[in-house]
């Protein structure tokens, strides 16, 4: 590694540091600035904190590629606020419509102020882009990103909502719609303002890694009761193949799902419905289906044109 090369990588390191820092300034900052009725700012405030505690996954991956793709320009924090806003936007909605994750600090105000909260985010991050010092070209570029998948997000979180999930192609693109597009998202904003192109290959292997997140999440919170996917008869990757290979003296969970069964029989036969899981192989299903979206990233990414450094840094997201 050359001496320029050496130091613009510890740059990079030194920024990626900082992520948590300045990127909780950008979106406090905004908050304050645009939610003015103290009614609204405090609870706003409240959900925002909660956002940052979380770790900020999506936007570490905008600051990621816009390293990884040549960028140096400190107001790319401003740019995984954002990311980060929009998500936040979206999730609020969820469980509001969901009613799951009673714990949140949206679920502990009244939900018709939660929902102006969540309104305000999802405007409030394009105002971050749109104020932002990235030339403009780039900026239209980024937010059409944004707008794109959140409005498919709002056609997967519908399709989930009302339960229309049949089999797993439908499954498939709902979460490719709902939650692999943020990643998508996350991933071409950072590449776009770095370089002003589009680059297909980034969006590829994104989405398989959005999936694979998305399936391995929903397979944890199958047997979850706080989250509520059970209960609600939610039909993911996992409970798919069972419903599929049920064996006779199973059929009750087949009539579970098709809401002939109250929720308090499944809770009195979890241990049961656990076992089924395992003996049908849904879980080992599911586990391959995982590792096949994650050798996939791996394989994408490994094309990349770009730094090794950064190229095992966006390898390392698979494990």
């Amino acid at each position: 590694m050359t001496g320029w090369k050496r130091q613009k990588k510890l740059k990079s390191e030194g920024r990626m540091e900082h992520f948590a820092e300045s990127v909780g300034r950008e979106i406090r900052e905004a908050v304050r600035d645009y939610f003015q009725v103290p009614s609204l700012q405090g609870p706003a405030l409240a959900c925002a904190e909660e956002k940052l505690r979380g770790g900020m996954p999506c936007g570490k991956l905008t600051v990621l590629h816009y390293h990884a793709f040549g960028g140096s320009d400190p107001a790319v924090y401003r740019a995984a606020a954002a990311v980060e806003l929009m998500i936040l936007g979206a999730d609020i909605i969820d469980d509001l419509q969901d009613r799951d994750d009673q714990d949140s600090a949206w679920n502990r105000i009244r939900p018709e102020v939660a929902l102006n909260i969540a309104v305000g985010m999802t405007i409030l991050s394009q105002q971050l882009l749109l104020t932002g010092s990235f030339p403009l070209e780039r900026v239209h570029l980024a937010v059409q990103f944004m707008n794109a998948r959140t409005l498919a997000a709002l056609n997967g979180q519908t399709t989930d909502l009302l339960n229309e999930i049949r089999d797993e192609e439908d499954y498939l693109a709902m979460i490719r719609e709902k939650s692999a597009g943020f990643v998508v998202a996350a991933c071409m904003i950072g590449t776009v303002l770095a370089t002003g192109e589009v680059k297909e290959e980034v969006a590829e292997y994104a989405e398989e890694l959005g999936m694979a997140e998305q399936i391995k999440n929903d397979a944890n919170d199958l047997l979850n009761r706080q989250k509520g996917d059970l209960l609600s008869r939610k039909r993911t990757l996992s409970t798919l193949f069972l419903l599929q290979y049920l064996p006779e003296n199973s059929r009750w969970i087949a009539d579970y799902f098709d809401g002939m069964l109250e929720p308090e029989e499944m809770i009195g036969r979890m241990d049961e419905f656990e076992r089924v899981l395992e003996e049908t192989g849904a879980y080992l299903y599911t586990s391959v289906m995982i590792r096949t979206r994650s050798y996939r990233f791996v394989e994408l990414v490994n094309k990349l044109d770009i730094d090794a450094y950064w190229k095992n840094r966006i390898l390392a997201l698979a494990e």
